[in-house]
């Protein structure tokens, strides 16, 4: 499960996002970075028309095309299982024909001790900007206003993070981004991408809780925690 990841880069957002995810893409005015992205919030998503890639604010959440339909309550669909993304319709056809990046340079989970939710910010040593493999929707509400919203395709956990959870956000080699956003992939070729990541030099680093609340997106969501010993011991 991924439901809160991190797009910390800022002096050089437009740099790092051209150099990562391909020419022509921008940072807007809205550009700002974020310590905590969470669940049916805004975030950038990269998505490809005309040959062309575009960075779009999407609300996190995939809302498909009923969901705004009068009396519609679509479940709150974050995450989707690489394993049975051809179980669900709307998930089927957004493979086929609507797959996206999502930008982030870490994301988090968190292990239980006691009655305490410890988070650990997974990231690369690097710094290095990457981007979940996605898939986006288009809804249209019945006064004409349309809604853009993403989901991150999740897989089984490599081995930094299986000790604290199972499964884990896929993350796409930058080799990858001009198949995964081409159209003339088919579903097969699509899946056969949605591998489990290596861990290369990713580390799990204990950081404080005030990043369990969603309302906080500050660097302090990604400080050093102060309890002593691993989050990774039982």
């Amino acid at each position: 499960m991924c439901d809160r990841s991190t797009l910390t880069r800022h002096e050089r957002a437009a740099e790092d996002l051209q150099a990562s995810l391909g020419e022509g893409i921008t940072a807007s005015e809205w550009w700002k970075p974020r310590y905590n992205v969470a669940p049916t919030q805004g975030a950038p998503v990269v998505t490809l028309h005309d040959g062309q890639r575009t960075l779009e604010m999407m609300r996190w959440g995939f809302v498909p095309f009923w969901g705004t339909e009068a009396g519609a309550k679509p479940p709150l669909m974050i995450n989707a299982r690489a394993e049975s993304l051809t179980a669900k319709a709307w998930f089927r056809d957004a493979l086929k024909r609507r797959r996206c990046l999502v930008p982030a340079d870490g994301f988090f989970e968190w292990r239980k001790s006691g009655k305490q939710k410890l988070p650990l910010w997974f990231h690369p040593a690097s710094k290095q900007l990457f981007a979940f493999a996605g898939l986006w929707a288009r809804a249209r509400a019945p006064s004409g206003t349309e809604l853009l919203s993403f989901t991150i395709i999740t897989g089984k956990a490599n081995e930094l993070i299986a000790p604290v959870h199972d499964r884990m956000p896929i993350v796409l080699a930058d080799s990858t981004h001009a198949a995964w956003l081409d159209p003339s992939l088919d579903e097969e070729g699509a899946r056969a991408m949605l591998g489990v990541p290596p861990v290369g030099d990713w580390v799990g680093e204990p950081v404080s809780t005030w990043v369990n609340n969603a309302q906080h997106d500050d660097p302090q969501c990604i400080a050093p925690a102060t309890v002593q010993g691993s989050l990774f011991d039982s």
